[in-house]
């Protein structure tokens, strides 16, 4: 069994979208930075996407049934900012792009995708203070990350993986920009909150410096 469910709860128009979307990787990054903007940002539920394919079943008191990952999206429609959040990656990688793909497909029901940001954590050997790093699918934005001076991921690095990397390359097939921010961390079994209040401040900032970083962080 291999299912993927949309469910549009909320016809939505916004203009210019920004699009923030991550999901659980290394020490929670990417799950902390989407799951505290839905809910810290003025969002409304409008959408989600369900998919069956955990080769295992859920099982208490004696019933067995199928496991669920559910995938939310969110609309700020204040700020035109579009968030999506879940607890879990996918089992299969087939279906990390079939997710891509089908998230963005149902935003630009919503209007035109002007840009997205994903965000993760960043393996290091040591980590005092957590610094923030990029990537980007569009060489014109290398500028963007120096004048917030972000400095690139370094060039230990050659593959960025599941769906917080993956979604910067199907961004780019779209022809949507995207900007992944990846902070450092030194432990990934354990979860990251600071890095995700660094990305967090970043993110805010190059999205639209008006919005009230107080209320965020």
């Amino acid at each position: 069994m291999n299912e993927m469910k949309s469910i549009i709860y909320k016809e939505t128009r916004l203009k210019d979208i920004i699009l923030i979307a991550s999901l659980p990787d290394m020490g929670k990054v990417g799950g902390l930075v989407s799951s505290y903007l839905a809910k810290e940002l003025d969002t409304k539920l409008v959408a989600s996407i369900e998919i069956k394919d955990k080769p295992w079943v859920i099982y208490k008191d004696g019933i067995a049934r199928i496991d669920n990952d559910v995938y939310n999206i969110y609309a700020d429609e204040t700020n035109s900012i579009v968030v999506f959040y879940g607890d879990t990656q996918p089992q299969e990688g087939s279906n990390v792009f079939r997710l891509c793909n089908e998230l963005i497909e149902i935003v630009k029901r919503f209007g035109n995708i002007k840009m997205i940001y994903t965000a993760g954590g960043y393996l290091r050997d040591k980590v005092v203070e957590p610094k923030v790093y990029g990537a980007v699918n569009n060489p014109l934005l290398l500028k963007t990350l120096e004048r917030f001076g972000i400095l690139t991921i370094g060039g230990e690095i050659s593959t960025i993986t599941w769906f917080n990397g993956l979604i910067l390359g199907i961004a780019a097939e779209h022809n949507i920009d995207a900007i992944g921010l990846f902070g450092e961390i030194d432990n990934p079994h354990i979860e990251q909150p600071l890095t995700a209040k660094n990305i967090i401040k970043i993110m805010i900032r190059m999205i639209n410096d008006e919005i009230n970083l107080r209320k965020l962080i």
